[in-house]
């Protein structure tokens, strides 16, 4: 996708609408790709994010597909939102029935809400993805942009997901070394080669001291060690990410509140002083 980054280096904004009190308009175009799973590739991202059920989908994995179609959404001429610099905020992924891996996805990409925010908008792109009529995977990427003008949101009390397990024990599922150049070893799989997760240098320049790591490399590799009993599958996965992963770095990831079908999962640094990102998990 290096192509589209050129393009997204290249395209006008129309700040005037991120200046407004009222909300930007949003394109209604709706961007549709027919996907077929590639076995080496899948088999590529299952070793990378240490996901052991290559028979079950990962459920990011399609989210990380429809990355182009994203791509090709939010440089939608009519979108006032400029493509670098944007912050990847959240995440929501539902899988709706069993994916089959070796039928057809027909992939819908739109973008589907904005909302004021303390540090400017928040812009959700969200995914559809079909076989064989049926809607069987949902997702919603949720993207800051920043603007500085009056009409941004206070600051609103963040509802964490964390706060009903202060009293509840950590179970310590891995501690993990991130490597130096895992960021371009996931750019490689998803295609996002966005130069703040890429080396030293591109990421200094859009004010990061370090490369950061890929937030969908981080929550697929913590999905990876979620107990999931047998006959169940990860059905739906809501996620904040709060501070980015430095490139090369050590995480903790942990598991609290679990129950039979709902836990949360939160990844630290190896000090447990900063939290990168939480999410609450459901089966199946």
């Amino acid at each position: 996708m290096f192509r589209e980054y050129a393009k997204a280096l290249l395209k006008r904004v129309d700040t005037r609408q991120l200046m407004q009190f009222k909300p930007p308009t949003l394109p209604p175009r709706i961007y549709t790709k027919q996907l077929n799973i590639d076995n080496k590739h899948y088999g590529a991202f299952c070793q990378e994010v240490a996901w052991q059920d290559a028979a079950t989908m990962h459920p990011l994995y399609l989210q990380m597909l429809s990355l182009p179609l994203q791509i090709q959404c939010l440089l939608d001429k009519k979108s006032p939102f400029p493509l670098l610099g944007l912050i990847h905020a959240a995440n929501r992924v539902e899988v709706l029935e069993e994916c089959d891996l070796s039928e057809t996805f027909e992939c819908r990409v739109r973008f589907s809400d904005v909302r004021p925010h303390s540090r400017g908008w928040e812009v959700d792109v969200s995914l559809e993805a079909f076989q064989q009529g049926r809607c069987v995977y949902k997702a919603i990427s949720s993207y800051l942009v920043k603007v500085k003008a009056v009409h941004v949101a206070p600051r609103a009390p963040v509802q964490d997901t964390t706060e009903a397990c202060v009293d509840s024990p950590k179970n310590l599922l891995a501690e993990l070394d991130v490597t130096a150049d895992t960021g371009r070893r996931y750019a490689k799989i998803s295609g996002d080669y966005n130069p703040i997760h890429l080396f030293g240098l591109s990421a200094k320049a859009f004010g990061f001291k370090r490369p950061i790591a890929h937030g969908m490399w981080t929550l697929a590799r913590a999905l990876s060690f979620v107990p999931v009993s047998n006959g169940q599958h990860i059905s739906d996965v809501v996620c904040r990410f709060k501070r980015p992963v430095m490139l090369p770095c050590s995480i903790n990831i942990y598991q609290m509140c679990q129950d039979e079908d709902r836990s949360i999962l939160e990844i630290t640094s190896s000090d447990d002083q900063q939290v990168h990102l939480d999410a609450e998990v459901s089966t199946l």
